[in-house]
């Protein structure tokens, strides 16, 4: 009898394992399942091994890979397992009024990083020689100096190029942030592509909502893109997201991109070229909302990083970002006189009048 048990435990267990690209294996404490590869939890989330988790001004929790140890492509390290919402908020239906929900499971995987050094541009795969992914490189920890709001995650040395990743998220506004950077260290230029992976968690019912472009057609002119799970009758329980890809001006916009109706793995790519010893970064934010208007609207406004949206990056960090214009161009201030100094000058441009007067009377 025991021997059936303990037979019984290792088939599940490794079934269970062939699911690397999904957080169930992840997870501690699951509750039930929504389809063949969603995690749902009931309740609140809890944290599993490894994951640090992190709450935006809306009360919505991120759950943010850390320590892991396994081969996996859109749940690796750095990347957010899953997005919930703490308490009930005020999500839209398909008829255009409210229902007051928790709606959870904005992903199961989602912005994990990987790098090709042969010019590939996704999707990235464990099974694709081409790609290495950022993962297996230890726990992160969180940034003190930052109030604990930024996870900094470990150097991982991929060929020449030394890839590190900071993850943010702010309590006084609605977004969380990737920080990816990328350093040469060879003595000659290389030129790379960053590529994501995703699993939205939103299974066929994945629906474009619009884009930057206005449009629900994504293109690499396209510099956000909102997404939510479709409505099955007339609610939806997923959070509605927008994905923020590259700013207005930037050095380096998208090299490809892959957004799809009904697929739950859309990805994106830059190219960067990288002079020896040059580090650059690439930027990338998502925002959770009870709304789709209300996505569209935050990603728009993410676009033109308002200053929330660099908290705790430095002048340095700043300078290295390719896909947005990290510091604003200098703007040359034109001299102001305060209400003193103008009173002087009346009074000088007054006295100048009177002698001048003076001299034209007698003579």
């Amino acid at each position: 009898m025991k021997r059936i048990v303990v037979a019984s435990a290792l088939c599940l267990l490794t079934t269970v394992a062939a699911w690397a690209d999904v957080s169930v294996i992840e997870r501690q404490g699951l509750n039930r399942v929504k389809g063949p590869n969603k995690i749902k939890r009931l309740g609140k989330a809890q944290v599993r091994t490894g994951e640090q988790n992190l709450v935006d001004a809306s009360t919505l929790e991120f759950f943010i890979n850390s320590n892991i140890t396994f081969s996996t492509s859109s749940s690796a390290s750095g990347a957010a397992s899953e997005a919930t919402y703490t308490g009930p908020v005020q999500a839209t239906t398909s008829g255009g009024g409210t229902v007051s929900t928790t709606l959870s499971d904005a992903f199961d995987g989602y912005n994990s990083l990987c790098v090709s050094l042969t010019g590939a541009t996704g999707p990235c795969t464990t099974a694709d020689a081409a790609f290495t992914v950022y993962n297996d490189n230890g726990a992160g920890t969180l940034d003190g100096a930052c109030g604990n709001r930024q996870i900094n995650l470990n150097t991982q040395t991929i060929g020449p190029i030394q890839v590190a990743r900071k993850v943010f998220v702010p309590s006084n506004d609605e977004f969380i942030r990737w920080f990816n950077t990328f350093t040469n260290t060879s003595g000659s230029s290389q030129t790379i592509s960053v590529v994501t992976a995703n699993n939205l968690g939103s299974d066929a019912a994945t629906t474009i909502v619009t884009t930057s472009s206005g449009d629900a057609a994504v293109t690499t002119a396209d510099r956000w893109v909102t997404t939510f799970q479709n409505f099955s009758g007339t609610t939806s329980t997923d959070v509605r997201l927008g994905h923020v890809l590259w700013g207005p001006g930037a050095a380096v916009g998208l090299s490809g991109v892959s957004f799809a109706n009904g697929d739950e793995n859309p990805f994106w790519s830059y190219s960067l070229t990288l002079a020896p010893g040059e580090t650059r970064a690439i930027l990338n934010f998502a925002t959770g909302q009870p709304s789709r208007a209300e996505a569209a609207i935050k990603s728009n406004e993410l676009l033109g990083l308002p200053p929330n949206a660099l908290q705790c990056l430095s002048q340095a960090e700043r300078g290295q970002i390719a896909n947005f214009v990290g510091i604003p161009p200098a703007v040359t201030e034109i001299p102001t006189v305060s209400g003193l100094g103008l009173a002087a000058i009346a009074l000088l441009l007054g006295g100048a009048s009177f002698v001048l007067l003076r001299r034209r009377a007698t003579a």
